[in-house]
């Protein structure tokens, strides 16, 4: 049973280094996460409102002042509203980078009292998981 409890401990720990070498599975240039993602999603929010625009005035024929207000408004107010629910979803998920560095945190210090428990304490523990699972 020590074996099993130790092999737990080396499962634990390479759990927990998965969780941090987690990446996204988007291109670099697509990921926001990175400097290129960044760059190329600044540059999509910055070209869709002028391009609206341009279909607005130049093929519907929406005056100028209109369009530019309204369309202002509107992705500004669109932008907000999607931000703020990636942020509400990142709480509801806890996917915040506070509950994940508290989670290796505390999935750390059990590692590490783990490794400080005599082979009878490990013993014991793991027999009254055994007992509490059945």
């Amino acid at each position: 049973a020590f074996m099993e409890s130790s092999g737990n401990i080396k499962t634990m720990k390479s759990t927990t280094a998965l969780n941090m070498s987690e990446k996204s599975s988007l291109p670099v240039f697509l990921d926001p996460g990175t400097k290129g993602g960044a760059i190329v999603l600044s540059l999509i929010l910055f070209v869709i409102p002028i391009l609206i625009y341009q279909v607005a005035t130049g093929i519907f024929g929406v005056d100028e002042i209109e369009a530019g207000r309204d369309i202002g408004v509107g992705f500004s107010v669109i932008t907000m509203l999607l931000w703020g629910s990636t942020y509400i979803f990142r709480v509801a998920t806890k996917d915040m980078t506070y509950a994940k560095q508290l989670k290796d945190y505390e999935d750390a210090v059990i590692a590490k009292r783990l490794e400080e428990l005599d082979e009878d304490e490990v013993q014991a523990l793991v027999e009254d998981i055994e007992r509490e699972q059945f």
